[in-house]
């Protein structure tokens, strides 16, 4: 079958959502990821340059197969601001997997990327289908590269609030006065951690769609006894662009949901929606902590929680190594890994970075 493979452009929208909705995952739960109502709000937020490629038919031009996101964003590398490609969003129609849609997409890729040039990616533990065919560094296809583990926490707000007693540490929400002081501590900060992304938070005034829905007092902060800033995290309620629906719960679960949420309700656990619902969560974001101390990181995700006990849980990730990662042991959550890659298709890109450098993810932004 021949393919029309190209630059998609915003009237693509609504074509693009089509095959969202035909893409739906099949596991334990049937889950789609929806984008509705336009693709590009989620596009941007994931990265300030978004560079999306669609397939489509040569025989039926207007209806997409195939979509991938290779934009770029700002991060530090080895402490300086770089434009990093991050590839995403890829979803093939199930009637065109198999074939060689996949490699003639990135083969056409190819040609976008400069020499020696890389991009992050990171695909779900246990998505063997997409470990085994894009990760299988095949005849005409990017090798990747593992960079890493990130482990993605989804942590109930049921449940007593957690305190951290006689600390001196103080929790407040942002106003648009403390955003100077906010960029001080970032961009002293962001050079220390490997990926942190360049935040220039005077665009949170504007309408800037790499900050869709966000405000300062969407922003955490937490001072010492002396008033000195010692962290920061922002709370992003996403649904407006990004929603997970459960559309179906297969055999028994139906009726083994009703049991889980009965428990859940005792326990201060998470609600599973009902079919064709979504699940109700915000994204913890922006997560910076002077010194990696995990009383000041507790003091922000308590604030957090406390703060969203409308939704079942907040939704926080960091690289197995990080040492805020341990922080989470106390907190009732339920924790899903995923596999952070370089892809390149000129060498092994992890040669020049230095490995003293404590990766960092921002899980919003995936």
């Amino acid at each position: 079958m021949s393919y029309c493979i190209r630059p998609a452009h915003v009237d693509d929208s609504a074509a693009i959502l089509d095959l969202v909705s035909r893409t739906p995952q099949h596991g334990l739960l049937h889950l789609n990821f929806e984008r509705d109502p336009d693709f590009y709000i989620g596009s941007f937020v994931s990265c300030e340059e978004p560079d999306v490629w669609v397939a489509e038919e040569a025989e039926a031009p207007g209806r997409i197969v195939a979509v991938i996101n290779i934009g770029r964003r700002v991060v530090y590398v080895n402490g300086e601001p770089q434009r990093v490609r991050y590839g995403h969003d890829l979803r093939i129609d199930p009637a065109h997997r198999g074939g060689m849609l996949l490699h003639r997409i990135f083969r056409r890729l190819r040609k976008e990327l400069g020499q020696g040039e890389w991009m992050q990616t990171v695909i779900l533990d246990g998505n063997d289908a997409s470990l085994s065919t894009v990760g299988s560094g095949r005849a005409g296809m990017p090798v990747y590269y593992p960079q890493g583990e990130i482990e993605t926490h989804l942590v109930y707000t049921g449940g007593l609030p957690r305190r951290a007693a006689g600390n001196g540490l103080v929790a407040r929400r942002a106003t648009a006065a403390d955003l100077p002081a906010m960029q001080e501590f970032l961009d002293a900060e962001a050079r220390h951690r490997q990926f942190f992304p360049r935040y220039q938070l005077s665009r949170l005034l504007s309408e800037d769609r790499y900050y869709y829905g966000l405000r300062p007092e969407n922003f955490l902060l937490v001072h010492d006894a002396g008033g000195q800033l010692r962290g920061i995290a922002g709370d992003w309620d996403q649904k407006a662009f990004k929603r997970t629906r459960v559309l179906a719960y297969p055999g028994v679960l139906g009726w083994l949901r009703r049991l889980y949420n009965a428990m859940s309700m005792l326990t201060g656990g998470m609600r599973l929606p009902a079919a064709g619902d979504c699940f109700r969560y915000r994204s913890l974001h922006t997560v910076v902590v002077h010194g990696n101390d995990t009383a000041v990181f507790r003091t922000l995700l308590n604030a957090a929680l406390a703060d969203n006990r409308d939704c079942d849980a907040v939704v926080c990730g960091f690289f197995a190594g990080d040492p805020l990662n341990a922080a989470l042991a106390r907190y009732r959550r339920r924790v899903m890994r995923s596999l952070h890659f370089l892809v390149c298709y000129d060498g092994d890109p992890r040669n020049n970075l230095d490995p003293s450098l404590q990766p960092y993810v921002d899980v919003a932004r995936l």
